[in-house]
């Protein structure tokens, strides 16, 4: 496959923000939703083959009483917010922090809500809380974001 395929089968950011262009609040949110096809998909990139995502009869014995995603899915939400919405394209992502208050269960939606919480333009990084909610709005993941947007100098050659 040329570079030439592999760019045009590729999404296109809908944002390329600098420091600059980012304020206090601003915020990304997508829906999800995740199947056994993505548990499958997602042990075979992670390794992790735990019978709590894949067994169904080990899983009605746990303390969830049913398979659950692997929790990770829903952290990898906020990689593809952080790099495509906000702040977008040129987005390194330097740290995060997360914390798994409820599982995310096989067959039910979810949202993804990253929100601006803090900017220092003279090391060009910004915290953004991250969390996902289940259908009935109850937080299941809680965690703080740290990265660093599209230097200005770059976006402007662009």
């Amino acid at each position: 496959m040329s570079k030439v395929e592999t760019i045009e089968s590729m999404p296109v950011p809908s944002a390329c923000l600098s420091v600059n262009d980012l304020e206090i609040g601003m915020s990304a949110e997508k829906e999800y939703s995740v199947d056994y096809q993505d548990v499958v998909t997602f042990s075979k990139i992670s390794g992790d083959w735990n019978p709590a995502h894949h067994d169904e009869d080990y899983a009605a014995h746990s303390i969830f009483r049913q398979r659950v995603a692997h929790g990770m899915f829903s952290v990898a939400q906020f990689s593809g917010l952080l790099g495509m919405d906000l702040p977008g394209l040129g987005t390194l992502w330097l740290k995060q922090s997360v914390e798994f208050l409820k599982p995310a269960f096989l067959g039910r939606s979810y949202r993804a809500v990253v929100t601006v919480t803090d900017i220092e333009a003279t090391t060009n990084t910004v915290t953004l809380s991250t969390e996902c909610f289940d259908e009935q709005g109850d937080k299941i993941i809680t965690g703080t974001g740290v990265v660093k947007p599209i230097p200005e100098k770059i976006k402007a050659k662009m």
